[in-house]
């Protein structure tokens, strides 16, 4: 006899529910019972029920959700607003209001954990480069996520907890939206370089956005594509061009290239756990790359940062213990 797992709630109504149940194979089936009767979770014996064939796109928008539950990562900042900061007022947003958006940009920062000078610091240098976004105020905002998870070891000269790639002892010139090259104008979350000027690591930072950018093969881009990016992607690249759509995936080739412009830069990517389509994407391009630059091309994942950090450093832990607390959820 075999078990049947809930694994979702495709439609609920006021007298019945139907829920999508998955068996141990992961064959995917539904079944309609009284509203009420299960939960997501529940075990179910193959008997007890009567099996109905479950859709594609119903089995689509759980895998889809299985990668990125954007639903559940809303739920949960929306609760840590208003249950743990106790912050029940709503933001504006293009005149609406919402649960999820502080009024000021200084709320959305983690302050009263010992690192409030270097955090406010980053926001007035964002201010004064005009580079602080309109969605500072909002719990989803990777650039507000990446200043609350990196200020503090900017603070401490400890980098390296990101990843090794930042052991270096010189990193001392560290800056948030970073254009390293003014004329190809591509934006780090983040950048650190060495006193000498030999290493540099850059990160792209996500929390909630869709996916990574793409763009359009318009011609004012493959106008551009010829003159700013084949002579580097024809090194880079392990096939060729035609064969990976640069296009597609634009954003995350754009970051790449700099392995090559900046001479063996180290580039990173980093996103909580829960984004499994952000790491599924990067992984399929690293795949992509010659074997001499993957050594220079690296996947981070900020749960693993906090943990790492909350193990390590005692003095850091509290801090990091409440950015797991506001940001990171099983």
């Amino acid at each position: 006899m075999n078990n049947l797992t809930i694994v979702s709630i495709i439609c609920k109504r006021e007298n019945n529910t139907r829920y999508l149940v998955q068996n141990h194979i992961g064959e995917f089936f539904s079944i309609l019972a009284k509203t009420g009767s299960y939960g997501i979770g529940d075990i179910l014996h193959k008997d007890e029920v009567l099996l109905l064939e479950a859709k594609k796109n119903w089995i689509d928008s759980f895998q889809k959700e299985q990668n990125y539950p954007r639903k559940k990562m809303m739920s949960h900042l929306v609760a840590y607003k208003t249950q743990s900061l106790g912050n029940k007022e709503k933001g504006i947003y293009n005149n609406n209001e919402y649960e999820h958006i502080f009024t000021y940009p200084e709320e959305n920062l983690l302050l009263g954990l010992g690192y409030d000078s270097t955090l406010l610091e980053q926001l007035s240098k964002l201010r004064e480069q005009g580079e602080l976004r309109s969605d500072f105020t909002h719990l989803t905002s990777s650039q507000a996520f990446a200043v609350n998870l990196i200020s503090p070891l900017i603070a401490e000269n400890k980098l390296l907890y990101l990843d090794p790639c930042f052991a270096w002892s010189d990193y001392k010139k560290c800056e948030f939206e970073k254009i390293v090259d003014k004329n190809e104008e591509t934006q780090f979350d983040f950048y650190a370089a060495g006193l000498s000027g030999k290493t540099s690591c850059s990160i792209e930072v996500k929390y909630s956005e869709n996916e990574f950018g793409a763009t359009f093969a318009d011609p004012k881009h493959i106008d551009k594509y010829a003159t700013e990016y084949d002579r580097y992607m024809n090194q880079l690249a392990a096939v060729g061009q035609e064969q990976y759509s640069f296009f597609e995936y634009y954003q995350i080739w754009r970051n790449l290239i700099y392995t090559i412009k900046e001479n063996g830069q180290h580039i990173c990517f980093l996103f909580p756990a829960f984004r499994k389509d952000l790491k599924s994407a990067v992984e399929s391009i690293i795949a992509k790359c010659k074997e001499e630059y993957k050594p220079f091309i690296h996947i981070l994942i900020a749960d693993e940062i906090a943990e790492r950090i909350i193990e390590l450093d005692e003095k850091l832990s509290p801090y990091y213990k409440e950015l797991k607390k506001k940001y990171l959820f099983e």
